[in-house]
């Protein structure tokens, strides 16, 4: 099965000839201020730009807040699935559309791979601070685990541990040179051409799951250049913060993933400090979607165990 990021650029290549767009930024705050969570929800990061927020509560007292970080093209309510199993298994979910995707402002455009990284570290001084006797723990998908890495990699993250699914860490340096130079081109030249990825890839078994995230107006179902790019970038920065961490990880991939090669994979692995217990969960059958698949359970269970191991210190 083909990789979607090469032939989105392939394509692209073929595009030039239309002659070039300018390009869109994603429009920064005009003010400086505390961050603060509406109970909306709604997050006020500290240049003043509202991200729209979702949650999941438990029954009773939680054992920890997750904040969970969503992937490329998505938004939080697409992972209701999981933020409904992890509250079953009594954590407090916190999960953000984070800049330019879902209902946050300016769809589609990128901001930059810092200030994404700043919005999950003022979101996680909030969820701390709000209750200092749980544990809280960044999980990140696809994208999400870019911005995960660099959060936790960069900077103080008020955070006692990170998971990682599928995440995204197919740096430059690991593509193939004409891929590298489509990117490069396309960014310059058409950065807002804007095709369609749909049907190059299989993201996972849960194929009504699928249909139901696809089907929701909050999901992005065209790419510009420029922000396919930006998510490049991103992918650089968080690989190379990775060996700053300096709490648990627990790295999860499916070896049926179509989008992240198991290759960036095994060097993020290697990349990695071994700090307290840091671990990889590989799933024979598993998609790029983990949590969501059809063995999503599954998944569920081992990441609720092992943020449970790290509660308890064992």
């Amino acid at each position: 099965m083909p990789r979607p990021v090469p032939y989105l650029l392939l394509t692209c290549l073929l595009s030039l000839i239309l002659g070039g767009c300018g390009a869109a930024r994603f429009p920064v705050g005009d003010r400086h201020s505390s961050p603060a969570i509406a109970f909306e929800p709604w997050f006020s990061a500290s240049d003043g730009v509202q991200l729209a927020m979702a949650r999941w509560k438990p029954a009773g007292r939680a054992r920890a807040n997750i904040l969970l970080l969503h992937g490329f093209n998505e938004y939080s309510g697409a992972f209701d699935s999981v933020g409904q199993a992890l509250a079953q298994r009594r954590f407090a979910v916190w999960a953000v559309d984070q800049r330019g995707f879902g209902r946050s402002p300016y769809r589609g455009l990128w901001s930059s791979a810092e200030r994404m990284a700043a919005d999950v570290r003022e979101l996680a001084v909030l969820i701390k601070g709000s209750e200092p006797e749980l544990p809280l723990v960044l999980l990140g998908h696809s994208m999400g685990g870019a911005v995960a890495l660099l959060a936790a990699g960069q900077g103080t993250l008020r955070a006692d541990a990170v998971v990682l699914a599928a995440p995204a860490v197919w740096t430059r340096d690991s593509q193939p040179f004409f891929q590298r130079w489509i990117l490069d081109v396309a960014r310059t030249l058409t950065p807002a051409w804007s095709p369609s990825g749909e049907g190059l890839v299989q993201a996972s078994d849960n194929i009504p799951l699928l249909r139901r995230i696809w089907s929701s107006p909050w999901m992005l179902r065209t790419t510009r250049m420029d922000t396919l790019a930006g998510l490049v970038d991103l992918m650089d920065k968080g690989f190379a913060a990775a060996s700053e961490i300096r709490v648990p990880v627990l790295l999860l991939y499916g070896d049926k993933d179509q989008l992240v090669p198991r290759a960036p994979i095994d060097r993020l692995w290697n990349r990695l400090p071994k700090t307290g217990k840091t671990r990889q969960i590989r799933y024979p059958d598993g998609w790029h979607m983990l949590m969501r698949d059809l063995e999503g359970t599954r998944v569920i269970d081992d990441i609720s165990v092992w943020i449970g191991q790290q509660d308890q210190g064992d």
